[in-house]
């Protein structure tokens, strides 16, 4: 994270001239001040709201972009004060696409004034608002709010649920849509867990077992706080796979379908990657993770019909 202005106020002094220029230079002033406090305080992208719904009316695509606030890669906050429904024209080439919220300004029509000395007459006020806008998602926009990612093939527009930068840390901070995948496998691995405890099968349970269950509860207690950073959640996730792997793995034999779990478990605790390891690479990792979920499901189901017949 960087700042490339170069701060610069005004020396007034007795006698001197004042200018709009220097008007002007006074407010860049203090504006990119605030801009370089948001930003190494509170970092860059979404800090409240800016949730995003693709929706498909017959071949018209609309954005639905909830209200909130973000902040740019050069500290500029964006306020969305209302939702509102972005109509979307397909683009032409197939790939990837990021719909970013820009910060524009323009003079205000109704703040005219007249120039001095002259029959001219100008807008005296700026008013600040946001713009969605789609583009490629190989663009970098420091002047914008990255709000979700769409992919578009043959004619289709189609969200994708992948994390986008997010800042602040408050009460009511951006939620990431990771949070609750990680919840979903924290909620059923207790579920699996309870229900074998219930089976003679397996009664006499290795350290790995309780290792398992305490990170799962510590996890749990970890989500409680919102606004919880991708990049933990990346971590929790990575460290629930080596406890887990540590569970499953050495667990005698129960049902095919946990048996070729714990195959899915090997592979995925075999590519966690180390704490040095970018934000890219966890994100890559995390989709791995994500696909744990649906067998999961289906072994919670199984166990939860069958664990009355296992003792």
């Amino acid at each position: 994270m960087g700042f490339e202005y170069k701060l610069s106020r005004m020396n007034p002094f007795e006698g001197l001239c004042l200018t709009a220029t220097d008007l002007l230079d006074e407010q860049v002033y203090h504006r990119r001040n605030l801009q370089r406090h948001a930003l190494f305080m509170h970092g860059f992208g979404v800090v409240q709201g800016l949730q995003v719904e693709l929706e498909q009316k017959k071949k018209q695509y609309l954005a639905i972009v909830k209200s909130g606030y973000g902040i740019t890669q050069e500290g500029q906050g964006v306020h969305l004060r209302h939702d509102v429904a972005v109509p979307l024209e397909v683009p032409k080439t197939d790939g990837e696409y990021m719909l970013w919220l820009f910060h524009v300004e323009r003079p205000d029509p109704e703040s005219g004034r007249p120039v001095f000395d002259t029959a001219e007459s100008r807008e005296s006020r700026i008013v600040e608002a946001s713009a969605p806008r789609l583009h490629s998602a190989d663009e970098e926009h420091s002047d914008g709010v990255a709000l979700c990612r769409i992919n578009v093939r043959l004619g289709r527009m189609v969200q994708v649920q992948l994390p986008v930068p997010r800042a602040g840390k408050r009460e009511r901070a951006a939620e990431s849509y990771l949070k609750p995948r990680v919840g979903d496998f924290i909620r059923l691995s207790k579920k699996i867990m309870n229900n074998l405890f219930r089976t003679a099968l397996v009664k006499d349970l290795s350290i790995g077992a309780f290792g398992f269950y305490s990170a799962l509860l510590s996890a749990e207690f970890l989500l409680i706080e919102e606004g919880t950073t991708d990049r933990v959640l990346y971590r929790t996730a990575g460290g629930l796979i080596n406890y887990g792997h540590d569970f499953f793995n050495p667990m005698p034999r129960t049902t095919d379908r946990i048996a070729q779990f714990t195959e899915f478990v090997r592979r995925v605790h075999a590519e966690v990657p180390g704490v040095e390891q970018s934000t890219d690479t966890w994100l890559r990792w995390f989709q791995q993770f994500e696909r744990l979920l649906q067998p999961l499901q289906r072994i919670s189901d199984e166990l939860e019909q069958t664990v009355e017949a296992m003792r």
